[in-house]
């Protein structure tokens, strides 16, 4: 286990709590990524389960709607900016379906990045982990529901 990545596990809290096992079976579904601006870690409508926990940098989340004016052109809507500690793809892993958001790296971005089949795998063999996992990520998904919600407002307000 890269020491590394295990002392980021301890870090995040709700995961904090797991010993040396549980967190050696994270790491074993985790890695760290370095991506530099613009990178998109994954587009509305792609297939995968894969977790992000933001180590340092910035992510977008934004939504795509067709510009009416031009059939061919997409226009994208940003509601969210993620920075250093937040989690990001929760909902793939949670629900198995595909991603409604794009992620991009808005300058430099550190991430660690949770396999989303070797995740649920570990999930499945550890129930005190598994627990931890869902948990973490039922709580992730809750925070940024809610802070779609205050965007969409915000953006419907502005354009009234």
């Amino acid at each position: 286990m890269d020491a590394d990545t295990a002392d980021i596990i301890k870090g995040i809290e709700g995961l904090n709590q797991l010993d040396d096992d549980g967190i050696a079976a994270i790491a074993s579904a985790s890695s760290l990524h370095s991506v530099p601006e613009g990178t998109m870690f994954f587009e509305a409508d792609d297939v995968s389960g894969d977790v992000y926990f933001v180590i340092s940098g910035i992510v977008g989340v934004s939504t795509s709607s067709p510009e009416t004016k031009a059939p061919l052109r997409i226009d994208y809507t940003e509601l969210l900016i993620l920075r250093s500690g937040t989690i990001f793809g929760e909902l793939s892993f949670l629900d198995g379906t595909r991603r409604s958001l794009t992620a991009v790296a808005r300058e430099r971005t550190l991430v660690l990045r949770l396999d989303g089949q070797l995740l649920k795998a570990v999930c499945d063999s550890n129930a005190f982990v598994g627990r931890a996992v869902y948990a973490l990520l039922g709580k992730a998904a809750a925070r940024a529901a809610k802070d779609v919600s205050m965007e969409l407002r915000n953006l419907l307000a502005a354009r009234s």
